[in-house]
């Protein structure tokens, strides 16, 4: 019986040291959710894995799913804006909870911390914006869209051009969504 991988891209949000050498990480993955897996002998020294699975990052990871848990067997960082990337992890790990896909929310934020020519104040509004309005807190209308199947079809850069347009609504919007959740 063959043992079957996963390889699939992910944000690293936190980590937590387990047992002597390994240490088990909380990943935002495209295909699977928010999900914990281990990775064993990653603090050791000579670890290949160690400088690839470090917070804050995105990661493209080689997964296999244990009796109990997942265990992370390959991994490669992947090229990203580090401040959006940063903001990006502290949002998904306060907002996203179980298991379960959320490919729309993870392409957004994906497409978005590759954004290099997008300016920094509005790419970051633009990103508690999507994060908001995917997992259903905020009103994705707000932004101009007519229905929410003209928001699900816009791009990343249409979503930035309708941001400039209605930053003066969509930012008080945010920031009253954050302090209703309290955060």
């Amino acid at each position: 019986m063959s043992i079957e991988k996963y390889t699939t891209q992910c944000f690293v949000l936190a980590s937590y040291e387990s047992g002597e050498h390994d240490r088990m990480y909380k990943l935002f993955t495209r295909d699977f959710g928010l999900i914990f897996a281990k990775a064993t002998s990653v603090r050791k020294l000579e670890s290949k894995l160690r400088a690839h699975l470090q917070s804050a990052r995105m990661v493209q990871v080689t997964l296999v799913k244990g009796k109990e848990i997942w265990r992370i067997t390959g991994g490669e960082e992947m090229p990203s804006i580090t401040f959006l990337c940063k903001d990006a992890v502290i949002l998904l790990e306060r907002f996203v909870r179980g298991e379960g896909t959320q490919k729309r929310l993870f392409d957004h934020v994906h497409t978005l911390i590759q954004q290099s020519s997008f300016d920094e104040r509005i790419s970051r509004l633009l990103l508690y914006y999507l994060i908001l309005v995917d997992l259903g807190y905020a009103d994705a209308r707000l932004i101009g869209a007519e229905t929410i199947a003209e928001y699900i079809s816009w791009s990343i850069d249409d979503l930035y051009t309708q941001l400039i347009l209605t930053k003066d609504i969509v930012r008080p919007h945010v920031m009253n969504v954050l302090s209703e959740i309290q955060l």
